[in-house]
């Protein structure tokens, strides 16, 4: 058990030129990016550095404000390119904390630095030659690193919880109605906040007035001229969360169980209490009385709760700009449940009155473009290709790691059978027993994190999978792809969409009957009637129908002309201009016609001259602009193929 898959420095630079070596840096707070966290670290690995005569140091990467739990950092990942382009061959770190905090975290780091071609060296430890010695050592300085991590969010918690149970605000941001008093002191504490405290007073009298939803009472606010905190608009969700708090409970709760949400939430154990704590009820300067609160919560309760529904994702977010030029977000229409794209000044002080858009058409729109552009190129010039390859490398290479592994694991189990026989029970055996397991365990757990590790790394695969199968075919379908796959695609080719039609008004509701008649047969739209024309069709009209429809002061000459207008333009009854009469009368008249036949009779007479226009109708959307900027270039893919690393020999 004595060859590894990681490379030796030493090993590499013998024979040949200086070995560059990259410093990496890591920081996960402001207050670390503001003080000693980068200078320290730099003169560590600049020391380590110059000890070594066959290293140069080649640069320094660092991550600021990065959390130790994540994988994927900018500092990090540009590293990795440089390694892979092979300008760096060591890489060295103050202290291993740094790859991570976590055990996982900094295995996933090593393993990626490994297969991009380089080695890992720490400043503060000796990792030792690779092999099995250099597994065990990582596993029990990762296992340190993590133990360390957990005491200080132990320690962290524990001191919040003691400032709760002292009456102090504990942290975080406080309920809508109070402020922090002594913010950033230890002693700080919840006051009332006068501007807020006037709005729970307010909300508590219109809830309980009652008689108004949810919609109601942000639009009242609205009205009103107050904001959020934030400076928003309030709308029923923020509002409903806001009715839940602090104030118009009577009370604040650390750690509440009731209420979890989003990543700001109190983790729980197995049991559904909280990890850290036993929830705490923090005492508040009262805003409302006792009985006040009753009130309101009575009449809370039968205000309609705004469903929480997940809204999935919108690959168009922030690519599709209507006339006022703001840009459009995804957004489920709760009503009916239908996904759609709004402007996101929609909630402004002033909405700019942009039309919603049905996120299934637009986006339907965008990939026909999508897939046009991508038919136009040559399939080794279209984005993304390479890093299917890519991912592929590195599943053969953690493939065989896991393989190495599984072996070392395999060899302990065997040794501590053969050590077991009752013939060779000695003090010393018993030592070498508790040594095997020992390390039977610590590789066990490294085969853990490296399972885990080729789930995300197939994962990747299967979607670098799909985007090479549809990148690659001759006849391309976007749709194909997951929404996030989708946009990935769309940023990549800068695509933009722009409402064209800055006069659309979103039609609701059936579409019209004239209009459906002339889909359904296919008959254009004649022009204006003439004169000669008009007499034809007045004729026609009065062997039809009786003197009394003639009385209306409704011009039909004028109406007609105006229905046909509206069938070219698309626009709403209610644009309809006022020359061509009380859009109402109209409407009618023409309904009348084409249920009586009359309206086939009349379009048949002004179409004899073969001449005509398409019906327009714009219930579904607005005329679409569809457009594609500059392609990004695509960043250099990480070649691992001619950086295989040796597979591990049991000997």
């Amino acid at each position: 058990m004595q060859q590894g898959t990681a490379p030796c420095a030493e090993d590499k630079g013998r024979g040949s030129a200086k070995l560059a070596v990259a410093a990496y840096m890591r920081v996960s707070t402001a207050e670390q990016k503001r003080r000693y966290g980068i200078p320290a670290q730099a003169d560590a690995t600049r020391t380590f550095v110059e000890k070594r005569s066959t290293w140069r140091l080649a640069g320094s990467w660092e991550d600021l404000g990065e959390s130790g739990s994540t994988t994927s950092r900018p500092g990090l990942n540009e590293l990795l390119a440089e390694i892979a382009a092979g300008r760096v061959d060591v890489v060295v770190v103050s202290s291993l904390d740094r790859l991570g905090r976590t055990e996982a975290a900094i295995w996933r780091c090593l393993w990626q630095i490994e297969d991009a071609g380089g080695v890992l060296e720490c400043c503060d430890q000796i990792l030792g030659e690779p092999g099995l010695d250099r597994w065990l050592t990582i596993d029990r300085l990762a296992q340190a690193v993590e133990a360390d991590y957990s005491r200080i969010v132990t320690r962290t918690q524990s001191g919040r919880q003691l400032k709760a149970l002292g009456g102090g605000w504990p942290g975080g941001p406080a309920p809508y109605g109070y402020r922090i008093s002594g913010k950033g002191a230890f002693g700080s504490t919840l006051e009332v906040d006068p501007t807020e405290a006037a709005v729970v007073r307010l909300l508590a009298d219109l809830v309980i007035e009652g008689g108004r939803t949810l919609t109601d009472l942000a639009e009242e606010l609205n009205r009103r001229g107050i904001l959020t905190r934030s400076g928003r608009r309030w709308a029923r969700a923020n509002l409903h969360r806001r009715l839940k708090s602090a104030a118009f409970l009577g009370e604040a709760v650390f750690r509440r169980c009731d209420q979890q949400w989003g990543d700001h939430r109190t983790r729980l154990d197995g049991s559904g209490r909280p990890l850290y704590g036993e929830s705490v009820v923090i005492p508040l300067p009262p805003i409302l009385t006792a009985d006040r609160i009753g009130a309101f919560q009575r009449a809370l309760a039968e205000l309609a709760r705004p469903r929480r529904i997940p809204l999935g994702e919108y690959p168009l977010t922030g690519r599709i700009y209507g006339p006022c030029k703001r840009p459009y977000v995804g957004c489920l229409r709760s009503k009916d449940g239908v996904r759609t794209y709004r402007c996101s000044g929609w909630q402004e002080n002033a909405p700019c009155g942009c039309v919603f858009l049905r996120a299934d058409h637009v986006e339907e729109q965008a990939a026909r473009h999508v897939n046009a552009l991508l038919a136009s190129m040559p399939p080794h010039a279209r984005p993304m290709l390479p890093a299917s390859s890519e991912t592929q490398t590195r599943l053969i290479l953690h493939a065989e790691r896991m393989r190495s592994l599984k072996q070392l694991v395999a060899q302990c189990a065997e040794e501590l059978d053969g050590l077991r026989c009752p013939a060779q029970r000695s003090r010393f055996v018993a030592a070498a027993l508790r040594q095997l397991e020992a390390d039977k365990g610590a590789l066990e757990r490294v085969l853990a994190h490296a399972r885990d590790w080729l789930a995300e790394l197939e994962a990747r695969g299967r979607r670098d999978a799909r985007l090479t199968g549809v990148l690659g075919a001759a006849v391309p379908d976007s749709q194909a792809l997951l929404p996030s796959e989708q946009r990935c695609l769309i940023e990549h080719l800068n695509v933009r969409v722009d409402i064209a039609d800055a006069e659309f008004r979103y039609r609701e509701g059936t579409k019209c009957l004239t209009i459906q008649w002339h889909e359904r047969t296919g008959t254009p739209v004649p022009p204006d009637p003439t004169h000669s024309l008009w007499a034809r069709i007045d004729e026609l009209l009065r062997t039809r129908y009786r003197p009394h429809h003639f009385r209306s002061p409704l011009d039909l000459r004028a109406a007609l002309t105006g229905m046909l207008h509206r069938l070219r333009t698309g626009i709403l009854w209610r644009d309809l201009p006022e020359r061509f009469g009380d859009p109402a009368k109209v409407r009618f008249r023409q309904r009348t016609w084409l249920a009586d036949g009359v309206w086939a009779k009349i379009v048949e007479i002004l179409s004899e001259k073969g001449e005509g226009t398409p019906v327009l109708s714009h219930g579904t959307a607005p005329a679409l602009s569809i457009s594609s900027g500059p392609i990004a270039e695509p960043q250099p893919s990480i070649s691992l193929s001619a950086r295989m690393v040796n597979p591990v020999r049991i000997s």
